[in-house]
């Protein structure tokens, strides 16, 4: 397993679970967390998030919690095979996990080529040597616009690095109140 670790929103934004379910299985000690940084910021595992990937991946039907789903990959390699439930129910983690772990793999791309720098943007994250922000590309994809698309626009980017920049949006989501337009009080902009 990676030494990397995840806060409970970039694990949501990879896995494909709500930020809430995640936030309730670390309050309830379901899923183990470790603190880093000086702010002692809960992370999580590689496992920890392929096992709210799979718990989400399964019909309702065969409920797994994800401190269950936690423990049955824990004793695996990293998910990679079968996962026995009892003596009747077989999971091909491979092909149940294989979207979550190209999510991964994205996001560690994005960890590689992702800034923020005070000076470009204002702080905002863009892609290394370019103005274009994570958050712009994200916004393109969700208003329609497709990935080959972008690359017209951007030629010297690739379809991982759009694709890795707007995963990297999902999961770091601007901070603070929106914008003065998004505020209900648009009387404040004509002052």
């Amino acid at each position: 397993m990676s030494a990397t670790s995840y806060t409970p929103q970039e694990a949501a934004a990879v896995s494909g679970a709500r930020v809430a379910a995640i936030q309730k299985a670390i309050t309830a000690r379901k899923i183990p967390t470790r603190p880093v940084g000086p702010t002692k910021r809960r992370q999580l595992d590689e496992t920890a998030l392929l096992a709210f990937a799979l718990a989400e991946a399964l019909p309702e039907a065969l409920h797994l919690s994800p401190g269950d789903a936690y423990a049955l990959l824990r004793g695996t390699d990293r998910g990679v095979g079968e996962l026995m439930i009892g003596e009747v129910v077989r999971i091909d983690t491979a092909r149940v996990l294989a979207a979550t772990r190209r999510r991964l793999q994205l996001y560690d791309r994005a960890r590689e080529i992702i800034v923020s720098d005070p000076v470009i943007m204002g702080g905002a994250p863009t892609i290394r040597g370019t103005r274009i922000t994570t958050w712009s590309i994200l916004g393109r994809l969700e208003d329609g616009d497709s990935v080959e698309t972008v690359l017209e626009d951007y030629p010297y980017l690739d379809r991982e690095a759009v694709e890795a920049a707007a995963l990297h949006a999902r999961a770091n989501p601007p901070r603070g109140r929106p914008s003065g337009k998004l505020s209900g009080q648009p009387w404040r902009r004509a002052s």
